[in-house]
């Protein structure tokens, strides 16, 4: 495992499904400049989804394989789905920014807490049942799809007590905001006017 240097951090973005965590992070990211490292997974990619930026999608064989070579740092299963973040990524990441974040269920974010302690901060990011629901409606998710992440809401949204920062995104700009201003005070970088 990659031992993280005095200033390398790992971001980690949370919370319930269509609650825009994976939107806050990279536009946060993208402000602030900081590198987004992407999960593996077995799920086939959405209509708005690509390979290598959304996700690394790949094959059950190829996924089996790589955790057989203990190729992940953190490896989940949801719903018959598997997640994992490779370790040479979070390494190379880390070697060229300094700092990365990622956007990743409840059980990953405690896994690299876990791992790398006071290193990870956690974002945890929701919004009510209702905005969830309308937000998973309009990308297109089927009714099926969307009562399957409900039925997780009540246990993700327990996870937001474990996490360094919480914020209940009804307005995106401000979310986005909100968390560059937070991200820039670990840093301290100056890129961000914090007053």
């Amino acid at each position: 495992m990659y031992e993280l240097k005095d200033k390398e951090l790992i971001f980690v973005f949370t919370g319930p499904t269509g609650a825009g965590r994976k939107t806050i992070a990279e536009m946060a990211g993208a402000t602030i400049q900081m590198k987004q490292v992407l999960s593996c997974t077995t799920r086939e990619p959405r209509a708005n989804e690509a390979d290598g930026r959304d996700y690394h999608f790949i094959g059950e064989d190829e996924f089996q394989e790589a955790s057989r070579n203990a190729e992940f740092v953190e490896s989940v299963e949801i719903d018959g789905v598997h997640y994992g973040i490779r370790s040479a990524d979070v390494e190379s990441g880390l070697r060229e920014y300094g700092c990365i974040y990622l956007v990743l269920n409840r059980y990953g974010a405690e896994i690299l807490k876990q791992l790398y302690g006071e290193k990870v901060k956690r974002f945890f990011i929701y919004a009510s049942p209702d905005t969830i629901v309308s937000r998973l409606a309009e990308r297109g998710d089927s009714q099926d799809r969307i009562d399957r992440y409900l039925s997780h809401y009540s246990e993700e949204m327990e996870y937001r007590g474990e996490c360094e920062h919480a914020y209940e995104n009804v307005d995106s700009s401000h979310t986005i905001y909100d968390v560059a201003k937070e991200l820039e005070r670990y840093l301290q970088r100056g890129l961000l006017d914090l007053d």
